[in-house]
């Protein structure tokens, strides 16, 4: 059988985020060779019940993210970002005008068909910065953090005081948000995930490229998050569809 675990996450915001707003991450696992299928189903079905609930305010947006970086080619795995006015909002989207009853089940069905694993992370969005144009970036490097339990808001504060203005004057960085992941977890697993938002691969290159000089209070600043949170993964995953 199919293990499916709910995971959330954040992506490409062209409207104005609000404070602990709820971002939905879910994560799934297609075979290579049934990738296009999946997305075609999400084009002419899923997608537009996301764009009906968002007309009627019950969904901020969605994207649908590629994985880049996999590990395995024979598989593909895809990133549903949900942002959410609430938690209480619908996460799927329901239209029974839009399509029928049978249409909608074969198209669900299929979907499962297709589907070899999926995990779902629930997130709040913490604080960051749009991306500069309204039109979604093409790229978003994700960075996962295990931090100390005693402090997770001195680094909360370290990343939205100490460390956003430096990545809002950095001209290769179209965006960046602070999420925290509120599905329960062990304290050794992941608290928080960070989103940076690019135009291109060569831009997230020339951006891990560069080395800069830092000042006597940017090493302190470095040190102090380094004490109390370790990096433990990085994904980069490139945009198939965004609705807004």
């Amino acid at each position: 059988m199919k293990k499916i675990v709910f995971i959330f996450l954040l992506f490409t915001f062209v409207v104005k985020a609000q404070k602990n707003m709820p971002v939905g991450m879910h994560y799934v696992t297609v075979k290579s060779s049934d990738a296009s299928e999946l997305i075609e189903l999400e084009k002419n079905y899923f997608s537009k019940l996301h764009k009906n609930a968002i007309d009627k305010g019950e969904k901020i947006g969605w994207d649908m993210w590629r994985l880049e970086n996999s590990a395995d080619p024979n598989y593909t795995t895809f990133l549903y970002v949900h942002l959410q006015p609430s938690l209480e909002s619908n996460f799927g989207g329901d239209n029974k005008e839009m399509f029928s009853e049978s249409e909608l089940s074969m198209a669900r069905k299929r979907w499962g068909e297709l589907v070899i694993k999926s995990k779902f992370i629930m997130t709040s969005y913490k604080g960051g910065f749009a991306p500069i144009n309204e039109e979604p970036v093409k790229y978003v490097q994700l960075s996962y953090m295990n931090v100390n339990p005693t402090g997770h808001y001195d680094y909360e504060q370290m990343e939205l005081k100490d460390f956003m203005p430096s990545h809002k004057s950095n001209k290769l960085l179209k965006g960046w948000s602070l999420h925290r992941i509120n599905t329960p977890h062990a304290e050794s697993e992941d608290d928080y995930l960070t989103a940076n938002f690019f135009e291109s691969m060569e831009d997230i290159y020339r951006n891990t490229d560069g080395v800069a000089q830092l000042s006597k209070q940017q090493k302190m600043n470095y040190q102090k998050i380094l004490d109390i949170r370790e990096m433990t993964k990085v994904e980069v995953l490139s945009l198939v569809m965004a609705v807004r």
